[in-house]
């Protein structure tokens, strides 16, 4: 039987988080898919939670962010602090690597600016990913 101690050393392996790369680009050597590691990755899954609509992904009929519907919903301030507590509990549900989840919003024109601030959980704090959408007409 080995003896196994760690004689006062940090053994633990540090948790990557790894996702396909949602381009499909392949590696300029391999020629297999790319993918996104940590940060990228996490920034990645949440703007595919707040770009998915509801009843969109078959058997999860809950997932969405409702993003589309944000642009022409927030006329009163208190349709603002509904829509940044719906925005930050669906990320907090559907992507568990974050917390402190906080959506802001600007609108300037025709345009809605959304950025959403969060902590990796025991990763790196004060993350942040931007979107914008554009009314069509």
């Amino acid at each position: 039987m080995a003896n196994l101690k760690s004689q006062g050393k940090n053994v633990a392996a540090k948790e990557v988080y790894a996702d396909l790369d949602m381009n499909f680009t392949p590696h300029p050597i391999t020629g297999d898919l790319t993918i996104k590691k940590d940060t990228d990755a996490i920034k990645q899954s949440i703007k595919n939670i707040m770009l998915t609509n509801y009843y969109e992904r078959p058997f999860k009929p809950a997932l969405g962010g409702g993003f589309r519907e944000l642009l022409f919903a927030l006329d009163t301030e208190r349709r603002v602090k509904r829509a940044q507590r719906k925005i930050s509990k669906t990320i907090e549900d559907f992507e568990p690597r974050v917390s402190g989840v906080l959506p802001q919003f600007v609108i300037n024109g025709n345009d809605l600016n959304v950025t959403i601030y969060y902590t990796i959980i025991n990763g790196m704090p004060n993350q942040e990913v931007n979107m914008t959408l554009t009314r069509a007409r």
